[in-house]
């Protein structure tokens, strides 16, 4: 049963985000880290290794924005927090990957596409939207499922 379990995590994260941005009063802001967080324990409980340093790139990014966004940081200040956030995260997933001797691609090619799709929200009003994420988050879920036989 632990094949099909990371895919499992991750579309019970679609769900929970959902629930707590859509329904409940968590900010939109939470985003990055919330996802971030469904990778890690996708990449945790279902003993995928390749999850973790995505999801611990995008929890490093995800606490900078909310930081910034929420929290105590002044928003003058909000590109280089970001910065260090997402570092941060990346710093934490190098070591996860060395240790386990899993490529770093997949945090790398997160931090890409988070950094474009945060650009591309001030154009692209949708990437403000909690459903997209959800979905995404989703997909992402489903994808896993499907890959599971093959997946190491």
């Amino acid at each position: 049963m632990i094949a099909p379990l990371p895919g499992l995590v991750l579309l019970g994260g679609a769900g929970v985000y959902a629930v707590l941005v859509g329904a409940a009063d968590v900010t939109f802001n939470s985003t990055p880290l919330l996802i971030g967080v469904a990778a890690l324990a996708a990449g945790i409980v279902g003993r995928r290794q390749r999850l973790v340093p995505i999801g611990l790139t995008l929890a490093g990014w995800g606490l900078a924005v909310l930081l910034v966004r929420d929290g105590p940081l002044p928003d003058n200040r909000a590109a280089p927090a970001y910065l260090v956030g997402m570092s941060v995260g990346l710093l934490a997933a190098n070591d996860v990957a060395r240790n386990w001797r899993v490529p770093l691609t997949g945090a790398l090619i997160s931090a890409l596409a988070g950094g474009l799709s945060f650009y591309a929200a001030y154009d692209i009003e949708a990437l403000n939207r909690w459903p997209l994420w959800a979905a995404a988050l989703a997909v992402w879920g489903v994808f896993e499922v499907a890959r599971a036989p093959d997946a190491a």
